[in-house]
């Protein structure tokens, strides 16, 4: 069959059929040329020979149909293995773009969680910065009242002492006047009984402001009990603002003591001269009568 094929000479477009044909239609038609190659054979008997393929076209239209249907069948299957490979990829992007959404969404909650958190934090750190402010502003207004009024009542303390000291200088002077007439027949006597009332008044008077010098510096101790409560609460500025208040009214409450110090000694000086005094008139008198 081979010599036989080899002996013709075959087009170009024939062999481009021929090679593109299914394998089943070449059998078939190679089979079909081995028969006819029999046949033509001296050695075959005519009458007995019996062709393989009964009708060689039906023959090759069953096989076409047959190869168009396994062609169809195979294109069904990946046709349908392509379209399940498309779903699955598709459901891969969409898993994706969900995954990548989801993603996205939460950067994003995050971002404006951070944002709101520190907008807060902002608006809480002003809001305790102003309250600081006003604590410490209100603290500053109750401390300077209160040294306001610790100096209204050192004041009312010293002029409190002028106007007593001026009250019993004229009270002695008075005292005095009154008793000159009757200084004759009673010298010994009034001049015992004044030295003795005049040195109980000034006990009085001593004590007197002794007692306004304690009330003071209790009312000062209670004030500066009460500040010292208030310093652990406050931070190291207001501590600060506050021992430079303290140190103004220690200078303060020092000079007002100096003063009245020597209030108390010109009128010590004063009241004694002048008792001296009084008893010297009065012996000198007492001496030239007798």
């Amino acid at each position: 069959m081979d010599d036989t094929m080899s002996s013709y000479s075959f087009s170009h477009q024939f062999y481009q059929r021929w090679t593109c044909a299914p394998e089943p239609i070449r059998a078939a038609i190679t089979q079909e040329l081995k028969d006819i190659t029999t046949l033509l054979q001296n050695d075959t008997p005519f009458e007995s020979f019996v062709f393989n393929t009964h009708d060689l076209d039906a023959h090759i239209d069953e096989l076409y149909e047959n190869h168009e249907a396994e062609q169809a069948i195979a294109k069904a299957i990946t046709d349908k293995k392509a379209e399940e490979q498309a779903t699955v990829e598709k459901q891969q992007r969409e898993e994706q773009q969900r995954v990548k959404a989801a993603e996205d969404a939460r950067l994003k909650e995050s971002a404006k969680l951070k944002e709101e958190a520190k907008l807060r934090e902002a608006s809480d750190t002003a809001q305790k910065e102003q309250q600081k402010n006003e604590q410490i502003a209100t603290e500053k207004n109750n401390l300077a009242d209160k040294v306001t009024a610790m100096n209204a009542n050192d004041a009312n303390d010293s002029a409190s002492l002028s106007i007593d000291n001026s009250v019993e200088k004229n009270q002695s002077v008075e005292k005095s006047a009154a008793t000159q007439p009757n200084a004759d027949n009673n010298f010994t006597t009034s001049s015992e009984n004044k030295t003795i009332s005049e040195h109980a008044h000034v006990a009085n008077d001593k004590n007197s402001n002794d007692d306004h010098s304690v009330k003071a510096v209790n009312d000062k101790a209670s004030a500066a009990i009460k500040l010292a409560l208030k310093d652990a609460k406050l931070s190291t500025t207001h501590q600060e603002l506050i021992r430079e208040l303290e140190m103004q009214i220690d200078d303060y409450l020092s000079e007002q003591m100096m003063l009245m110090s020597e209030n108390l000694k010109s009128w010590l000086r004063a009241e004694v001269t002048q008792n001296l005094s009084e008893d010297k008139a009065g012996t000198n008198k007492e001496s030239q009568k007798s």
